[in-house]
């Protein structure tokens, strides 16, 4: 029995075992993150006063006695309120953003994902009686009219992020409110200084 017993465990342990491997956000900004991973959608919310964290374990396969991967490849949808990921090989003012990247995560190991802000933003909470067709704004100096946010219903909200304002780059935000019903609000949100990175001005709607 005991003859049998040792080549058995032997094959069971050259067949291998499972293993994961982890993936931990950090958000360092004020404001809501959202990412998917594996077709697992999340919402890390933001604070002013700590760094939320939210860890995620995937499958990095089987482990043998004489052979395991290295790591495995893992898609990574992720954004936020306020930050995009970006590249840093162009550097400021030219950073490419991003919300799509891919992971390598090593077998029983953690991967950090620091999340620091990018952007300003604006939300737009709509507790009117009228549905709204689109927020739009313009800038100080410009002509143009940039559609951000559409289709929200009476009773919800969205967000989307904006080019924040610098030492060197000073922006001036006027918005403009478009409701289903034909009016347009068009002077409660106009000339709105120095968005900084991770300031977010709230438009809530009664």
């Amino acid at each position: 029995m005991r003859k049998i017993l040792i080549p058995l465990l032997f094959i069971i342990f050259l067949a291998g075992c499972s293993t994961e491997g982890d993936i931990k956000i950090i958000n360092r900004t004020d404001h809501s993150l959202y990412f998917t991973i594996k077709g697992n959608d999340y919402i890390l919310e933001g604070s002013e006063t700590s760094d939320p964290n939210m860890t995620v374990s995937v499958d990095t396969g089987k482990q043998f006695l004489f052979y395991s991967k290295d790591y495995v490849k893992v898609d990574l949808h992720l954004e936020g309120e306020t930050f995009m990921m970006k590249d840093e090989f162009y550097g400021p003012p030219d950073w490419e953003f991003f919300t799509e990247t891919t992971l390598q995560v090593i077998p029983k190991e953690t991967l950090k994902v620091y999340c620091d802000p990018t952007h300003a933003g604006v939300k737009l909470i709509n507790n009117s009686a009228e549905d709204i067709l689109r927020l739009a704004y313009c800038t100080a100096g410009s002509d143009s009219l940039n559609s951000i946010i559409q289709s929200v219903a009476s009773g919800d909200s969205a967000w989307s992020r904006l080019k924040a304002s610098t030492d060197y780059d000073s922006i001036s935000y006027s918005f403009i409110i478009e409701f289903s019903n034909g009016s347009v609000d068009s002077t409660n949100y106009i000339n709105i200084n120095e968005l900084t990175v991770d300031e977010q001005l709230t438009i809530e709607l009664k």
